[in-house]
């Protein structure tokens, strides 16, 4: 085994640097590493020996050690200490993953859509760009949760959820006039996680359900995933066709109907009053439930109904999210139901998935409750709404038609008219022009006749866009 240096390590230490102190060690050894001077099998000094060199505590040391520990550079031997790990003397190149040429299909835009990097203009992506996120916001929320006793940071969460948060999600369901007790709330892993839930818990196999047609693309796969019969009601600009619904419910005797109230994805469009109020009736005529996928709320305008606060959760159950105004990497959803389902839905939970992560419940209820997030969340509104102007504006200067008037929110539905072509024809042309575009077929239970594509408007407020178009 071989021993300590026998001259200390030589570094210059900046005590007034906003780098600290472990981070200027740690680097400051990484480099030395990298250049040879301390070789493989070397032993560090000791934790005491190096702090007498440098002026630091034995803790600064210990840390920085551990660091290199942690990356890979330094072994840890008990009793004995630290040693620069083996460093191969050149390194192979590591071969870069290339992956194939994409699909364009609902697999792709399911799963690997979100990995994919190549392609610059995301018009076709359900996501914000992080820049329109609240990044202050949640880094102070961050920092706060830092701060908490680590008793606050291990172990399982409740089988609910963390109850400061779901009782900031009942004050904020009350401003639309839904009184909901935080026992008819449970939090799950994101609104997709929701939807599935109550699939598992609510439907059997051959029973009927309806969707709105065209309707989010997840959930239309988990539902053909479930062994059911799934029928689509059609979407108009003011919400659905409520006489289609209620002639497809006399025919089928549907358990379930999801649909969107606000902003849906992907047409963009939300619920007049008459058309919830209709929506409502069919459901109390036919006794059938209502699941409400509301996770765009935040997005829309003040006086758009919600199904659930008008129906008193007699027969709508509530899915929201906070992925779309805080982070979509915190995965948080929640759903709000009569008590006695959500028990239902909260053993289907926990049989799947256990509790959720306590760490990310404080760290979005942090985010709602420090101050930040209302401002956010009209600034976020208003960029939307804006966006969504322009960027129907350029779609119909392509040769496009639009679904509907813009409400705001992330999504414009759009139709092109002037070519042969397929949707999927056409977004395999613009993918070769660094374009990713959502076919309409995604969004479809039947494959549509003409090419409808979903825009999203904070990616889609570009000339290369028009210019793609226009050229077919």
């Amino acid at each position: 085994m071989k021993q300590a240096r026998a001259n200390p390590i030589q570094m210059s230490l900046e005590r007034a640097s906003s780098v600290g102190l472990v981070d200027q060690i740690t680097t400051h050894l990484e480099q030395l590493i990298a250049q040879g001077v301390l070789r493989s099998g070397e032993q560090l000094p000791s934790v005491r020996q190096f702090g007498v060199d440098q002026g630091v505590g034995t803790s600064t040391v210990v840390e920085a050690y551990e660091r290199l520990a942690a990356r890979g550079l330094v072994a840890a031997r008990r009793g004995a200490g630290f040693f620069i790990a083996y460093q191969p003397s050149q390194t192979k190149p590591v071969p870069v993953f290339s992956p194939p040429e994409p699909v364009i299909d609902s697999a792709w835009l399911l799963s690997e859509m979100f990995a994919d990097e190549r392609v610059p203009i995301k018009a076709g992506c359900g996501w914000l760009p992080g820049k329109w996120l609240d990044d202050d916001g949640l880094h102070q929320a961050e920092r706060r949760i830092i701060r908490a006793p680590g008793a606050q940071q291990v172990g399982y969460g409740h089988p609910y959820g963390y109850a400061p948060l779901r009782s900031t999600i009942s004050q904020f369901l009350a401003q639309w006039s839904l009184e909901v007790p935080i026992d008819h709330i449970l939090t799950t892993h994101g609104a997709t996680q929701a939807l599935d839930l109550i699939i598992r818990t609510m439907v059997k196999r051959g029973d009927t359900v309806f969707v709105d047609d065209p309707s989010y693309c997840n959930l239309i796969a988990m539902l053909r995933m479930s062994d059911i019969h799934v029928i689509g009601v059609p979407r108009t600009p003011s919400g659905v066709d409520t006489e289609q619904l209620e002639t497809l419910a006399r025919m089928h005797k549907p358990v379930l109907y999801f649909t969107t109230s606000v902003l849906h994805n992907p047409t963009g469009t939300s619920y007049t009053p008459a058309c919830a109020m209709r929506v409502l009736q069919a459901a109390e005529r036919h006794g059938f439930w209502v699941v409400e996928d509301d996770i765009f709320r935040e997005l829309g305008q003040p006086n758009d109904p919600m199904l659930a606060a008008l129906d008193g959760l007699q027969r709508v159950i509530y899915v929201g999210s906070f992925s779309k105004t805080v982070a979509p990497s915190l995965r948080l959803g929640y759903i709000a139901c009569q008590r006695d389902l959500a028990r239902q839905l909260v053993h289907t939970k926990m049989v799947l998935t256990l509790t959720n992560s306590e760490i990310t419940e404080r760290l979005v209820h942090s985010a709602l409750t420090e101050g930040h997030h209302r401002r956010h969340v009209e600034n976020l509104s208003a960029a939307l709404l804006n966006a969504q102007a322009r960027v129907n504006a350029r779609l119909i200067e392509a040769g496009l038609k639009p679904f509907a008037t813009p409400r705001g929110g992330m999504f414009s539905w759009a139709k092109f008219e002037r070519t042969d072509l397929s949707a999927r024809d056409i977004a395999d042309l613009a993918r070769q022009k660094g374009i990713w575009l959502a076919p309409g077929d995604f969004f479809h239970l039947a494959a549509p006749d003409q090419p409808w594509f979903r825009f999203n408007v904070a990616y889609s407020d570009v000339p290369e866009l028009v210019n793609f178009f226009q050229a077919l």
